[in-house]
């Protein structure tokens, strides 16, 4: 049998735990509070620079600073063998601070997870992407990479979308969960256009994402297929806001 199974399974008298990774600013954190249905319960970031450690401190979210530069002490920073050894650092820190997620947020979290993190946190592991991955062209997605935004802008796009989905091995290749409403380019660099839609796309598709699987909404069936909840059934398929009806 290979029914989808959902992400999380509401009634347990307590909200959805999210545990945040991020590297940068985590922009999409404050869409992620002050609801009813989850509580961002922590926080590690692979930098011990990054900006957005002193604003979640602010947000009253406990942080803890892992920095992955300082761990990989001048070796290759794509060396896989030493990022699995760093993402058990990552493990022992949420078990250590009895943060006991149910999903696992990236905000901006740069650096690939290995099966190693993946496997402790199956089909629980959450990323954004700054554009539209149901995109393909050629059998692949179109528009994946650091340089996205800038890659469908220099296609001519004339609008750009964010994606959350299910992390795997494969960057920006897992199941997608929520595909954001769209922002029209108008003119705007690549930089600023990125900018933008942290507030208008990354954020409000994130929080989405997070009720419908607070909700017990999203499931996933033993081949990675996402399934949504809808009049009672699942049906196979993600979400793009705007157009849930």
């Amino acid at each position: 049998m290979c029914d989808p199974k959902p992400i999380f399974a509401p009634g347990k008298g307590r909200k959805m735990r999210i545990v945040v990774l991020f590297s940068g600013g985590a922009s999409a954190v404050p869409f992620m509070l002050g609801s009813d249905l989850f509580e961002v319960v922590g926080a590690i970031s692979s930098s011990k620079s990054a900006s957005g450690i002193e604003k979640l401190k602010r947000l009253g979210i406990p942080v803890e600073v892992a920095d992955i530069k300082d761990f990989y002490a001048g070796r290759p920073i794509r060396d896989m063998n030493v990022r699995k050894e760093y993402e058990e650092r990552l493990i022992r820190v949420i078990r250590e601070k009895g943060w006991e997620p149910d999903i696992i947020a990236c905000s901006g979290y740069m650096y690939v997870l290995t099966e190693r993190f993946l496997k402790e946190f199956p089909d629980r592991v959450l990323n954004v992407h700054p554009a539209d991955l149901s995109i393909v062209e050629g059998g692949r997605r179109k528009y994946t990479g650091l340089h996205a935004v800038r890659d469908q802008i220099e296609a001519g796009e004339k609008e750009t979308r964010s994606t959350i989905h299910l992390m795997n091995e494969v960057p920006d290749h897992g199941p997608i969960i929520v595909v954001s409403g769209p922002l029209p380019v108008e003119g705007r660099s690549p930089e600023e256009q990125q900018a933008l839609m942290k507030e208008k796309c990354d954020g409000p598709a994130y929080r989405m994402a997070l009720e419908l699987i607070a909700r017990g909404m999203v499931a996933v069936d033993c081949k990675k297929n996402v399934y949504v909840l809808k009049d009672g059934r699942w049906v196979k398929g993600h979400i793009r806001m705007g157009e849930e009806g």
